[in-house]
């Protein structure tokens, strides 16, 4: 949650959020009537957004998206339905609940602020951006550093530098750049900073930007089909889904939104191919690790309790686009996923009905030989067996998870390769941004 006291920016006010997979949502507020609006709010960010507003006691009449995301969750839906605002799209872009539709250089108004709306065509054809008085709202047009992909979606080269170079034209030098996405941590730019030091912007030829903007696109975004239907659709994330669907979605490219929340150990004996180990009582250290990858996030086990258990603890945290593989990875194997296999492990639950029987037996053999009160013990063991049965809850398995023996070897070393990309991903590894130009060199 962004804390920071809201930054003037002309006439209006300004609070961002940043989220690890680069994405950036604003608020937008005017100070004088308290109205403000929402901007290209990512789903796991819902409720931030939603706290932040509520406590600078602003009404949200809008909440806007640039355009259908690909590479997250749209929380446009979500966020408005809480504070009954009107959702807003260009018409292209087709999404189920946006009642206003704005063309190209429509006006909306913050108390008596306004705020414009230009169609930007390039990234996507349903694009668009917010101008206000200082401050330009890119959305997937212009980056810091960069522009976006066009690759996709339907998106055009050329149109993409026509819509550039007419809010350059049209700007001062000094507007504020606020961009959709910054995958190095770097928060806003002026259009004039920009122009000095952004390797496309420095590109006058139409035909020369749009060859080297086609010329090496970045890998996709991964589950891009299945976000834009839901972002499109408005279609809740399951809370389950079936083993069938979860191997449709990793053989389409879904694999690194596996999380797997047993063990180390077990998943040293078996694993999804490129699926990310957060182990169950490791989340509430590592959530960011869980926000950073693509949703739907597949939440996995060995057969679906700990992933239930692994839900609730993420959503605790504000982590949304979450769906758990019914029947775990064994059902998964079964439905013919791929799963690699390392050296045989004994599971987490056979380990605590081992440990459970071993316990009970030592109780009614103390109680027997020792002291009747030994089989306390036994009964307490009992006791927690049941207690587990109904509520799904093992607290022997949480201190088991924790034994030395059920650590993966090569946890450590995969978790610090994998933490920087996060928020220190480049430009041309991103999900919505382009390479930069072969003769592009960036001024620092």
């Amino acid at each position: 949650l962004n804390t920071k006291p809201p930054e003037a920016v002309g006439t209006l006010l300004v609070v961002p959020f940043a989220h690890p997979q680069g994405c950036r949502t604003y608020l937008v507020a005017d100070p004088v009537s308290k109205q403000a609006l929402a901007l290209d709010v990512h789903l796991d960010l819902v409720d931030d957004v939603a706290e932040r507003a509520r406590s600078e006691g602003w009404k949200l009449p809008y909440v806007v998206d640039t355009h259908t995301h690909a590479d997250h969750p749209s929380g446009a839906g979500t966020l408005a339905d809480r504070f009954h605002s009107t959702r807003i799209a260009h018409e292209l872009a087709q999404h189920v609940g946006v009642t206003r539709h704005p063309s190209d250089g429509e006006i909306l108004h913050l108390g008596d602020q306004p705020v414009t709306v230009r169609h930007a065509r390039g990234h996507t054809p349903d694009h668009i951006v917010l101008v206000t008085d200082k401050a330009l709202f890119s959305g997937d047009t212009i980056h810091i550093g960069g522009v976006a992909r066009t690759d996709f979606l339907g998106g055009d080269a050329g149109q993409l530098f026509d819509s550039v170079h007419r809010l350059l034209a049209d700007l001062a030098d000094e507007t504020v750049l606020f961009p959709g996405h910054d995958y190095q941590g770097r928060g806003q730019s002026t259009l004039g900073q920009e122009k000095q030091t952004n390797p496309w912007l420095a590109i006058s030829d139409r035909d020369d930007f749009v060859r080297e903007l086609t010329a090496n696109p970045p890998p996709r975004p991964a589950n891009m089909d299945d976000l834009l239907r839901l972002n499109r659709e408005g279609i809740d994330i399951p809370d389950t889904v079936s083993a069938e669907e979860a191997v449709r979605l990793v053989e389409a490219g879904g694999a690194s939104s596996v999380i797997d929340v047993r063990t180390g150990a077990e998943f040293d004996a078996e694993h999804v191919p490129g699926a990310r180990l957060v182990p169950l009582d490791k989340l509430a250290q590592r959530a960011d690790e869980v926000r950073a990858t693509a949703a739907p996030r597949l939440l996995l086990c060995r057969t679906g309790s700990r992933a239930a258990i692994a839900k609730k603890t993420l959503a605790a945290l504000h982590v949304s686009g979450l769906t758990v593989v019914d029947g775990g990875i064994e059902a998964f194997r079964n439905a013919g996923g791929e799963t690699e296999k390392g050296r045989d492990r004994m599971s987490l639950e056979r380990q605590v009905r081992i440990l459970a029987g071993a316990l009970s037996l030592l109780g009614v053999g103390l109680g027997a030989f020792v002291h009747p009160g030994f089989l306390a013990l036994a009964a307490f063991i009992s006791a927690g067996l049941v207690f587990a049965g109904v509520t799904d809850w093992c607290g022997m398995g949480l201190l088991l998870a924790k034994a030395p023996w059920n650590q993966s070897s090569s946890e450590n070393a995969e978790n610090a390769a994998a933490a920087p990309a996060a928020c220190a991903a480049s430009a041309p590894t991103a999900g919505c941004a382009a390479s930069v130009p072969s003769s592009g060199k960036v001024i620092t």
